[in-house]
């Protein structure tokens, strides 16, 4: 039994994305709880996982739907297929999508391969979440950047880093000055 980890990235935006670390043995279906766990989806929401090629063609569907496995089937069940029957590269990668009205598609990569897990922890488990879910959209404010932050402290928005102070103020005095007579000045060179 080995430990795979897999980022999980939104197809419209891949800065928004997830990683989650599984055993081997453990079945797509536990995958599909963990990845709608992770995303703030329904917890009824049904999605389908396609085994897909380098250029995310959809091959064999995984379904959520499908209690048993037939021999020619259309679908797997995730339920009764283990996630290492369909690893048949070190790059493998998935496709999947939710059965929602918005559809969202998201990209499953596998990233890393380990063969001692940490029999500490319970797997499956999201280790890293990058982005607002798609589900949150409009929901969820993003938390403020620490960049954000020292902008707003600093009002650091302006041009060119100076306030507006004594813009008002009348510069032909300053003009005058700036004009006058040289000859206090020395050259000592």
């Amino acid at each position: 039994m080995s430990l795979l980890r897999f980022k999980v990235s939104w197809e419209e935006d891949d800065s928004t994305y997830r990683t989650i670390e599984i055993l081997s043995a453990q079945t797509f279906f536990e995958l599909h709880t963990c990845v709608k766990t992770s995303l703030l989806m329904p917890a009824d929401m049904e999605a389908s996982i396609y085994v897909s090629n380098n250029r995310w063609t959809r091959e064999k569907e995984i379904s959520s739907t499908v209690e048993k496995n037939l021999r020619d089937a259309p679908a797997l069940s995730m339920k009764k297929t283990p996630i290492a029957a369909l690893i048949n590269d070190p790059n493998q990668k998935f496709i999947y999508e939710c059965k929602h009205p918005k559809g969202w598609i998201f990209l499953i990569e596998l990233t890393a391969l380990s063969p001692v897990p940490n029999l500490q922890k319970n797997y499956p488990v999201c280790i890293f979440n990058e982005g607002i879910s798609p589900s949150q959209f409009g929901i969820a404010k993003p938390e403020k950047d620490a960049v954000v932050d020292i902008l707003e402290l600093y009002d650091l928005e302006n041009k060119d880093g100076f306030g507006d102070e004594g813009e008002d103020e009348d510069i032909s005095g300053l003009e005058e000055e700036a004009s006058g007579d040289d000859s206090n000045f020395t050259d000592d060179l």
